[in-house]
């Protein structure tokens, strides 16, 4: 079983200004989905990654895409750990190792 992997930034924080510069991002709000080949399963995973700021290779706030964005993410983050954990929650959804009975002693059950 093969999932799909998604990208969705919540938010970036940015400084007013850095220097001579405006709207310096620093940090990134991000979310990971994961969705199974039935799209019965959608999980996700969340976290803040902190940017640092580099006079050198900085984007304007206004020429940044998500594809950009995604890409600090993806240079900074251990991608596979965050997908593994999600599989293996995905995993439990659609073969469960614990369930639970409620009201067992019923009448009637």
């Amino acid at each position: 079983m093969a999932n799909t992997y998604s990208w969705k930034i919540n938010a970036l924080d940015v400084k007013t200004s850095v220097g001579e510069v405006s709207n310096v991002v620093y940090s990134i709000k991000w979310q990971l989905n994961a969705i199974d080949s039935s799209e019965l399963y959608n999980l996700n995973t969340t976290g803040d990654f902190q940017v640092e700021y580099n006079a050198d290779n900085f984007i304007p706030y206004e020429s940044l895409t998500k594809e950009v964005v995604v890409s600090w993410l993806e240079a900074g983050l251990d991608i596979d750990n965050l997908k593994l954990n999600l599989d293996k929650q995905i995993e439990k959804l659609i073969t469960p190792v614990n369930v639970t009975y409620t009201d067992p002693f019923a009448s009637g059950v």
